[in-house]
């Protein structure tokens, strides 16, 4: 019936942060938001923004107030809070880096048994253990969804797919012929079903999918499902692409419906979370809503038809409401229509103020700006014509009191009407409350004047006046409350008790459980009961009705404190719990809150400062100036109407000043001490001293002395260790040079064998000589010509052995020809020395040694002898 609260804020209310992809709440009340700009944290009055990645968040696991998992564009990763309540962020993604071309968008994050989900339509990861596996999707994962623990995926191929923490088991395959696309999943009776994007619901059986038949079957495949939730097992949450949000129960039967022209500040609502204080959270395409869905208050607002209501009755199955237009009505069996706003038709005759409604003796009496008028089978009949009448009283079992612009009027019951006896003397003034205390006592109300208590005498006259003025009550718009036989003043921030015994009114401490209604008229605090079940208030461009009695959720949100810090005149910096402070910073300021609750007053105090506590107040922030050195507990609590939380503390200690310590007074006795000593002993401490200066200069030469010697004997060393690097390095060269003449020799040996080998030949082709044995020296020959003589070559390598390693530890790719020409460069060999060592022309030994430079990553400019010798 009619609308619940909507909370709407909009992009620059939250930073302008882009869209919101969903919404999850931790246990203590605070909401986060995956937005395109990050993650959003909001506690009901301020919004904060994190991000440590660069693209959109798309998806939020909270594992508690301290550690959430997000999933983002490329990438995934988990907050957690420091000890300052600041949350810092570490990637899980391993290919954050190296992503080989491939895009991914991690839409989903959730818990399975002990793993953490991330998924993206190519894949799914699984975190355990600092360890994270992939198990890639069947053709392409659509969405994902988490029913009773239970992780369940849409491919766009294969159909509804189950996790179960090791592997993806076919739960059912899509209908043939059709290309569905799965918006939502959820379970009636262990039955499971699933919620299309445009085909509306469909059941699970045999692993088979069947059409569910239900009202909003048609209304969904019409406007497009977007986002789902089911609602504490009992109602589904529809928020669609072109009509807001549907609400409906298990059988599809439509409860509520709310979108644009009903308050939202846009249609396509593109997530979707319930939390467990009865807000329903909605990230729309432009914009948050939270509605208050498990309030028992829902709202009507006008769209012209009738204005603001602020009376209602309702009789004989028809609700009357008086609004700043006139009188309307409407059939009241008709009015929990859940779709539309009711339709209210004027009573003719009617235009105007109504400022009340009352049934007595079964006639409704409605108080207009015009005067007093009798509704009788839709009829508009004038009583009399004392303007403004705002207050209808019964008195006296045979009277009724009118309260009105000019004082208050007295009519007395006839023949199943009122007949006006008189006005009432001495009550001066516009009159918009009339309280009756008993048959001889009245308390009436005169705006912007005060409250007057009164006795009657006989003749109705008043006698014993007494007025409160309204100066006397803080707050604006005073009304008067009979509870239980007190009488009781409140005001919009206070509530005022009349002791009967002192004659005056007291300031209550407790509250007086006032119901909290939105955009409520001011002044009119308490409800006007319009049925035994129901309640009336009157609101801004509409009107309320609370179903009674009301059933209150409990507080479920945790105190949190969201800020702690100390400050100075120059410098302030944050705190955490039980930490010293410096007293320079000896001013504190704590902030603390319910987390999105509305309603909640706090009361606190700071123990070793003071050990009462403080009034319940809404305000949510508390400085402390000038706090003296000591361990202090700083104790809070909250509560909502009956309902108080629990009280968290927060534990610091202010550091004594550096002159009022323990030590800083030891220090002051062991001064006092050492003035007296030193009274008696300056003579001969500054002997002493002067002793000790001599001895100190003595030390000091001696010093300088050996500083001096033992520099000189390095010097000696380096250079003796110059000395004998550098014939190292000749007897180095000299080997080298012997070993490539000894391989020159042998190259002219060879040369010289070779001839031979030549000349035999030609003797074999001369008839006269034996051709067996000439063969056989040939043959010998030749072997020994191919017999290859490394050993040049292995002395080089014996010789530079370490510095092979050194090279090829920093340069892996080095072939060994490499590192020999290393080795010859080293020693200072030229071109034409190597070229004849390994048998190539000069210009070849040129190329190698510009390809070495590059492979060295050497500049032009740097010299390959010196960068070739510091190994």
């Amino acid at each position: 019936m009619g609308l619940p609260f909507i909370q709407n804020y909009l992009p620059k209310d939250y930073g302008n942060h882009g869209k919101i992809w969903e919404i999850k709440a931790a246990g203590n009340g605070m909401v986060y938001m995956a937005a395109e700009n990050g993650v959003l944290e909001f506690d009901g009055q301020n919004w904060n923004r994190f991000r440590n990645y660069k693209g959109y968040t798309r998806s939020l696991h909270i594992v508690n107030a301290s550690t959430i998992y997000v999933g983002a564009d490329m990438d995934f990763g988990v907050y957690k809070k420091d000890k300052f309540q600041k949350f810092s962020y570490t990637s899980l993604y391993p290919y954050r880096k190296n992503n080989n071309g491939v895009t991914e968008e991690f839409w989903g994050a959730y818990q399975v048994k002990d793993k953490i989900v991330f998924i993206s339509h190519q894949n799914l990861y699984a975190l355990y253990r600092g360890e994270v596996s992939k198990i890639s999707a069947p053709a392409r994962f659509t969405d994902s969804f988490l029913v009773n623990g239970l992780l369940y995926l849409a491919d766009d191929r294969k159909g509804l797919l189950q996790f179960d923490g090791k592997k993806l088991n076919l739960i059912c395959s899509y209908p043939e012929n059709s290309q569905l696309e799965i918006a939502g999943v959820f379970k009636i009776d262990k039955e499971l079903r699933i919620v299309t994007k445009n085909h509306g619901i469909f059941k699970i059986s045999e692993k088979k999918m069947t059409p569910d038949i239900s009202e909003v079957n048609s209304i969904l495949e019409k406007n497009k499902v977007f986002s789902f939730t089911s609602i504490d097992d009992k109602y589904l949450a529809f928020g669609t692409i072109t009509d807001g949000l549907y609400i409906t129960d298990l059988n599809g039967k439509i409860v509520q419906h709310i979108n644009k022209n009903k308050g939202l500040p846009n249609n396509t609502v593109l997530s979707l979370f319930y939390q467990k204080n009865g807000k329903l959270w909605l990230g729309l395409d432009y914009g948050i809503a939270s509605v208050d869905i498990s309030s028992s208050i829902s709202y009507f607002y006008s769209d012209g038809d009738f204005g603001t209501g602020y009376t209602a009755l309702i009789n004989e199955s028809k609700l009357f409401l008086g609004s700043n237009q006139g009188l309307y009505y409407t059939d009241w069996n008709n009015f929990r229509n859940n779709q539309k706003n009711p339709i209210f038709s004027l009573i003719k005759g009617s235009d105007g103020q109504v400022w009340t409604l009352e049934t007595i003796e079964g006639n409704i009496y409605c108080g207009h700006d015009r005067g007093l008028f009798l509704v009788k089978d839709n009829v508009f009949q004038k009583i009399n014509d004392e303007y403004g009448v705002s207050q209808i009283v019964p008195f006296r079992n045979n009277y009724v009191l009118t309260g009105n612009y000019k004082g208050i009027s007295i009519y007395k019951k006839e023949s199943g009407g009122l007949r006006f006896v008189k006005n009432m003397k001495y009550i001066l003034g516009a009159v918009s409350q009339i309280q009756i205390e008993n048959n001889q006592t009245l308390w009436i109300n005169i705006p912007n004047y005060g409250i007057i208590r009164t006795n009657l005498d006989a003749n109705f006259n008043p006698v014993n006046r007494k007025i409160f003025l309204d100066s006397k009550f803080e707050g604006n718009f005073p009304q008067i409350y009979k509870n239980k036989g007190e009488i009781i003043i409140v005001t919009a921030t206070h509530a005022y008790k009349y002791i009967q015994a002192e004659k005056k009114f007291r300031s209550m401490n407790d509250k007086i459980g006032l119901t909290i209604i939105k955009e409520v008229l001011p002044g009119f605090y308490f409800p006007k009961k319009i049925s035994p079940e129901y309640n009336f208030y009157p609101v801004y461009n509409g009107f309320a009705i609370e179903k009674i009695p009301n059933q209150k959720v409990n507080f479920l949100a945790d105190l949190v404190f969201r800020k702690a810090k100390v400050f100075n005149n120059h410098n302030e910096t944050a705190i955490h719990h039980q930490q010293s402070i410096s007293y320079k910073y000896n001013n504190f300021h704590f902030s603390f809150i319910a987390p999105n609750e509305e309603g909640v007053e706090y009361q606190y105090y700071l123990q070793g400062f003071s050990d009462k506590w403080s009034s319940w107040s809404t305000k949510n922030e508390v400085n402390f100036l000038n706090l003296k050195e000591g361990d202090y507990t700083l104790h809070i609590k909250a509560r909502k109407s009956n309902f108080s939380s629990e009280t968290k503390n927060f534990d610091f200690t202010v550091k004594a000043p550096w002159y009022r310590t323990f030590y800083s007074y030891a220090l002051y006795g062991l001064i006092i001490v050492a003035a007296f000593y030193f009274l008696r002993k300056h003579h001969q401490n500054r002997l002493k001293r002067q002793a000790l200066d001599f001895l100190q200069k003595q030390r000091e030469s001696l010093r300088e002395q050996s500083e001096k010697h033992r520099e000189e004997i390095l010097i000696a060393k380096q250079k003796q260790m110059e000395t004998e690097q550098q014939n190292l390095k000749e007897e180095i060269r000299r080997k080298t040079i012997e070993l490539a003449t000894k391989a020159k020799d042998d190259e002219d040996k060879n040369r010289i064998l070779s001839t031979i080998n030549c000349k035999i030949k030609e003797i074999e082709d001369t008839p006269n000589i034996s051709k067996i044995r000439l063969g056989e020296i040939r043959r010998m020959l030749s072997q020994y010509l191919h017999t290859e003589d490394h050993t040049f070559e292995i002395q080089m390598d014996e010789l530079h052995q370490e510095f092979f390693k050194s090279m090829k530890v920093r340069f892996p790719n080095l072939s060994i020809y490499e590192l020999r020409l290393c080795a010859y460069l080293r020693i200072g060999l030229n071109s034409k020395e190597m070229a004849d060592i390994f048998q190539v022309l000069p210009s070849s030994i040129n190329v190698s040694r510009s390809r070495l430079r590059k492979k060295l990553g050497l500049k032009p400019e740097d010299d390959l002898y010196n960068f070739l010798n510091g190994f």
